[in-house]
């Protein structure tokens, strides 16, 4: 069975060498994703850690993504998730301030109250990392990785 294991870090540093960690341990960099708000935090992750290119949604290329990017730095828009990996299709370009990302999350399988904490924590430009895993025993190795480089818990971000 699929399932999916989420870490928070706090650092792009320990999000990488987790990451990192993941793929020797025998995770594919297929099954890797990331999700913040900062796209050079995902433009780092995405290069070193090869998971896939950074996505940041649809309508954030061209004039239209230019006016929102300028909106976002003058404080007249909310910032949107910026992704990497299999996730970042579904991931991206959702809105971090309100519940798009939360929804975002909640289409790919994180219950409700979750993925509410997880889209909390992306807003205070903390990095989740997504894994898929395929067999149970996979669980603990990536819980244990997660751990090793200070994976953050899910309440009180």
């Amino acid at each position: 069975m699929t399932t999916l294991v989420l870490g928070i870090f706090g650092h792009r540093s320990d999000a990488i060498l987790a990451i990192e960690d993941l793929k020797q341990g025998g995770i594919t960099a297929k099954d890797i994703s990331a999700v913040t708000k900062q796209k050079t935090t995902i433009e780092i992750i995405s290069h070193d850690t090869g998971i896939g290119s950074p996505e940041s949604g649809t309508g954030n290329e061209g004039l239209f993504g230019t006016a929102r990017g300028l909106g976002v730095g003058l404080d007249m828009l909310s910032d949107s998730a910026v992704a990497a990996g299999p996730a970042a299709r579904k991931l991206a370009g959702a809105d971090t301030e309100t519940d798009g990302l939360a929804v975002s999350l909640i289409g790919i399988g994180i219950p409700q109250e979750d993925a509410v904490a997880y889209a909390r924590h992306a807003d205070q430009e903390h990095i989740i990392v997504i894994v898929i895993i395929r067999e149970e025993e996979q669980r603990e190795l990536v819980r244990s990785i997660f751990d090793k480089h200070q994976a953050m818990p899910l309440k009180g971000g």
